[in-house]
């Protein structure tokens, strides 16, 4: 993440829906940049003297006949763009061009961005592009002990989900097992029914690891035993395991089940559009902490889906589960950045969830209050799991990451219901 630079990848995966004679891999979808005059072609990385993007342009067709106009849809940092672009046909090509000033909301942030678009050919078939924008300077992070009042404390009761897969029945080449997931989950829930972590009553958490955490199960525990909390209750979600797109439609991304089959994703894993659903339609909690260690093997499909390097935006839809409610949204990696997971993290963890333990144990606060709040945990595991990766790896946070909740220590005892 150099400054004043803006990085660009493409993935383009068609989608066969019919008998239809494959997509040409001459297709081109590529973006334009207006100031300075740049052309940037799929799988390319370009550099951009300028701190602030408003204009680009995205080709798709030199053959117009080939496009669906009424299918193009595209989406800036998952929100639909259709309001700040225009897509028609000029001489030889159809062309959608953006001006992200036309409506509040779309003005790329420092640090990463991803643009989507698709559109569907005559046979059927569905062609997707996702571009990564790297804009200068760095994602704007939570400075440590800068807190705008004292440590929300959680009261009334709490419910966990806790997931770790690190074993998956149908695995191989295209899915490959993981080592630590599981012990990153176990000692996750046991950190949950500790003192400092709020004395989670075993009741009250669905744990799942390996063969029992299967799609039935996960979505049971998700759309089921969390209808339970009231919404003065506090909910936290955490999942160890891969997350992938779709092989045979990238546009379509999910959490990887004990079950989860490699070429039936939609049939056997957890869609990543259910989540927001879960957490609106279901989860009545005003308070909820997701925490996703799930992007170990970024790419794992790339050799059925297109270019091995081909984005995987899981994360940035994992973050995307925010924009409602007091929700502290965590996630090990940037986009397409890959999850470490090693022996020499206490003797076998992966590196985010191993500092995310650090952090909540007390290492996390900052201004040594007793407290660790959700914008103290993210500065701190932001900060070692970089220097531990050297900076090959970049946990997130959502913009409406709910700083002043507490997570541990004196705050979540305080907030512990009495009796239990």
């Amino acid at each position: 993440m150099r400054r004043l630079r803006i990085l660009v990848m493409l993935a383009l995966v068609p989608l066969l829906r019919s008998a239809a004679p494959p997509a040409e891999p001459g297709d081109e979808i590529w973006m334009e940049i207006p100031d300075p005059a740049m052309k940037v072609q799929g799988n390319t990385a370009a550099e951009l003297p300028a701190p602030a993007l408003r204009y680009f342009t995205i080709h798709l067709e030199r053959d117009q006949s080939k496009v669906d106009y009424g299918s193009i849809k595209s989406k800036i940092n998952t929100e639909s763009a259709g309001g700040v672009s225009d897509c028609k046909s000029v001489p030889n090509e159809i062309v959608c061009i953006f001006d992200l000033k036309r409506r509040a909301g779309f003005d790329l942030h420092p640090g990463r961005n991803a643009i989507e678009i698709e559109y569907k050919d005559p046979y059927e078939r569905y062609h997707y592009a996702s571009f990564l924008l790297q804009l200068g300077g760095k994602p704007t992070v939570m400075r440590a002990g800068a807190k705008a009042g004292p440590p929300e404390r959680p009261g009334g009761e709490k419910y966990a989900v806790v997931v770790g897969v690190s074993h998956y029945q149908f695995s191989g080449p295209g899915l490959p097992n993981l080592q630590f997931a599981d012990r990153d989950a176990s000692a996750f829930r046991d950190f949950l029914m500790s003192p400092d972590g709020g004395n989670f009553p075993r009741d009250n958490i669905r744990f799942l690891l390996n063969e029992d955490a299967t799609s039935q199960a996960v979505l049971s525990a998700l759309r089921t035993f969390l209808t339970k909390p009231r919404p003065q209750d506090v909910v936290v979600i955490y999942f160890a395991g891969h997350g992938s797109p779709d092989p045979n439609d990238r546009r379509n991304l999910y959490l990887l089940t004990y079950d989860t089959k490699p070429d039936d994703m939609g049939g056997t894993a957890i869609p990543m559009t259910e989540l927001p659903k879960i957490l609106t339609e279901v989860v009545k909690a005003k308070r909820v902490v997701l925490i996703a260690d799930s992007c170990h093997s970024f790419g794992i499909m790339g050799r059925r889906s297109g270019p091995a390097n081909a984005n995987n935006l899981i994360n940035e839809y994992l973050s995307a589960t925010s924009a409602q409610g007091q929700r502290a949204v965590m996630t090990a990696s940037d986009v397409s950045e890959k999850s470490q997971e090693d022996p020499k993290w206490g003797g076998g963890h992966g590196v985010f969830t191993w500092y995310v333990l650090r952090g909540l144990k007390g290492e996390a606060d900052a201004n040594h209050d007793g407290t660790v709040t959700a914008g103290e945990l993210f500065h701190y595991v932001h900060e070692e799991v970089q220097k531990a990766t050297n900076s090959q790896q970049t946990p997130l946070a959502s913009p409406g990451l709910a700083e002043n909740l507490a997570l541990s220590g004196a705050g979540m005892r305080a907030g512990t219901a009495s009796g239990r």
